[in-house]
């Protein structure tokens, strides 16, 4: 052995060492416990009163730090998110040692207070279809008119993204053009690949938060993760994936190195979505660009505007316009029959007492916040004996009376104005206080009869425009001689048209506004306040079903406006097996009160049938004599 040498080696490692800095040691970190990574020792959780939090780590900076947070997970000595919502969220923060990755308990924070300015950004909406709502977003298909594409993927050139010879490299919104669309074809991804049948869910959700779930059709699996919308740079938005990626075909795999990570998003309106990732593989860099289309677009119930509408630029807040703002707060029924009065008393609702509206830029409407999700410590449950003791009058001469307080009150445009400041009630949960108090108060519904939502500024956006209000919810008191039982819609049974739709399905048709037969009711009499049910009762002969099948009532209304045969999913679809008399119903889930005379709208039993039932006479007549309405009521 040499020893010369050796004491060299030595003496070098021994310098080497002296002159590092605690810092830049790193090759050998001491072992952390999970019990010594706690907030305010190990790091450090920061909230402000725009809901940024930041995420801080207080050690020593050779360690590699990691966060799992409510938007997903980072790496770093310092991360930071914002959160639009206020509630209880966890943050837990882990570091790597000898032993590997430790994680301490995870840490709660609060934060009491909305900041719906966060999600200012159309595109936010765009993706998710708004606040407490989910969009299904699926591969092209077809040529839709939109994103320079016929089919699921295409390319771009990465040095000159505009195809226009200008050689420009910056990729991002609005700013690319590809270079090949291949539509479809047999080697990259053909029109009856499993991949065509695959999905991305994204849900924007006051409690879930920004989650995400991704099926791949290919692997007959889902991955539900969580998504992060960067939009900082209005020009480059990127979108990130924490446990799922955006879709892609399972060919391409090995294509792209990220599929996770500050994905370019190239196109983003209601309707169409586009994303870019770069290819790594030998083949050398080039921008893969994924085309996908809203479902409801792909099902064709919705249609994209043929006008070019500018999408990225979101409408300022505007306020509700209530025409005749006097007369509808003083019209009600008895029995369905509209009555005016000279006074009329609210109630405090028992469904939505307060809430929060926010003005959604990029839908130009003004949406809930809570979405009746009360009982969580942003939004606490009030006391429902405490509001249904005092009640709102006010009376055509312009005076008020509301437990305490009475005194004089205006209608300006569509506002109500008290000559002094009146709460209507204080809320008090664990984490929160609302009081919902103030004089000059914003019409944002009046529905004669059945609610009445008013509001109060609660919040400004970038501009200093107010786009969010606390509202209180009231309802209409009934005036005396109100039903008590269900109210008998008139019908002519023989008015109704029984056929058999496309072949397969048994139809009696109650009502058709657009002509076709069936008009067995006068919609004038179908008026269905928030929450009320419509019964229709019929009665089926002559049947023989080989298996049970499915009976739903099927409208033009609300949240499920499928027909057959998606309609036979629905909750409210019922079980027949013979002949004998059923009952199908459809409850106003619309949030308002719903006319049939508005020539909107059908009315129509449907029911499997081919597969399910036969009859022994299928001509008109016997059509005709096998189902016969009974009985219509609103409940």
């Amino acid at each position: 052995m040499n020893t010369k040498k050796s004491i060299y080696l030595s003496l070098a490692a021994a310098l080497l060492l002296g002159s590092c800095s605690p810092d830049e040691y790193s090759l050998s970190k001491p072992d952390l416990t999970a019990e010594e990574l706690v907030q305010g020792v190990a790091y450090t959780v920061d909230v402000d009163a725009q809901n940024t939090i930041t995420l801080t780590s207080l050690l020593n900076k050779s360690y590699n730090c990691y966060w799992v947070h409510p938007n997903g997970r980072a790496q770093g000595n310092v991360a930071t998110l914002a959160l639009p919502f206020a509630g209880t969220y966890e943050v837990t923060f882990g570091v790597d040692t000898r032993g590997g990755v430790v994680y301490g308990a995870p840490y709660q924070f609060t934060i009491n207070t909305n900041n719906m300015s966060l999600l200012e950004d159309p595109l936010y909406t765009y993706l998710t279809g708004g606040v407490g709502k989910s969009k299904k977003w699926v591969p092209v298909d077809k040529d839709y008119g939109v994103g320079n594409c016929t089919g699921p993927v295409m390319y771009c050139n990465p040095d000159d993204v505009l195809n226009d010879g200008s050689a420009s490299t910056d990729i991002g919104i609005n700013h690319m053009v590809p270079n090949w669309d291949p539509g479809f074809q047999s080697w990259l991804i053909p029109q009856d690949s499993p991949y065509m049948k695959s999905s991305m869910t994204f849900s924007l959700d006051d409690k879930q938060g920004c989650t995400v779930s991704v099926y791949r059709a290919e692997e007959d699996k889902t991955y539900n993760g969580k998504w992060n919308l960067l939009v900082e740079d209005k020009n480059h938005p990127t979108l990130s994936f924490t446990d799922a990626f955006a879709l892609h075909n399972v060919g391409f795999d090995e294509v792209c190195a990220n599929y996770t990570d500050k994905i370019v998003i190239t196109a983003l309106t209601p309707y169409f979505l586009q994303l870019a990732t770069m290819r790594t593989n030998s083949e050398g860099p080039w921008w893969i660009v994924w085309n996908y289309i809203a479902e409801d677009v792909q099902q064709g119930k919705v249609q994209i505007p043929s006008d070019e509408a500018e999408y990225l630029n979101p409408t300022a807040p505007v306020l509700p316009e209530i025409e005749d703002l006097e007369t509808k707060l003083f019209t009600t029924d008895i029995n369905g029959v509209e009555f005016q009065g000279a006074e009329m008393t609210f109630q405090v609702s028992q469904d939505a007492a307060y809430d929060w509206m926010w003005w959604n830029g990029a839908t130009s409407a003004w949406e809930s916040v809570v979405k009746g999700n009360y009982g969580s410590s942003w939004a606490p449950m009030w006391d429902e004996d405490a509001v249904a003791e005092s009640e709102l009058t006010l009376t055509r001469k312009g005076d008020y009376t509301y437990g305490e307080y009475s005194g004089k009150y205006t209608i300006q445009d569509s506002k109500i104005v008290f000559d002094q400041p009146v709460t209507f009630f204080t809320v008090t949960g664990d984490q929160r206080t609302v009081m919902v108090t103030g004089s000059e108060w914003q019409v944002f519904k009046v529905d004669p009869g059945s609610e009445l939502i008013i509001g109060v500024p609660d919040g400004k956006d970038a501009n200093g425009a107010t786009n969010a209000y606390l509202v209180a919810g009231f309802t209409y008191k009934a005036v005396g001689g109100g039903q008590t039982g269900p109210v008998n819609v008139p019908f002519i049974a023989e008015n109704a048209n029984n056929y058999i739709e496309a072949g397969q399905y048994f139809r009696c048709q109650i009502y058709n506004p657009w002509g076709g037969g069936g008009d067995a009711v006068d919609p004038a009499n179908i008026k269905l306040k928030k929450n009320q049910k419509l019964n229709v009762t019929l009665r089926l002969s002559g049947f023989t079903f080989s298996q049970p099948a499915k009976m739903v009532l099927c409208c033009n209304r609300g949240d499920e406006q499928n027909w057959e045969p998606d309609c036979f999913n629905y909750a409210r679809a019922i079980t027949v097996n013979g002949d004998g008399t059923y009952t199908i119903s459809w409850t106003n889930d619309t949030g308002s009160t719903v006319k049939w005379d508005d020539a909107t709208s059908a009315l129509t039993m449907t029911m499997q049938y081919v597969g399910y039932a036969t009859l022994a006479d299928e001509s008109d007549a016997g059509l005709k004599a096998a189902c016969a309405i009974e009985s219509i009521t609103i409940e």
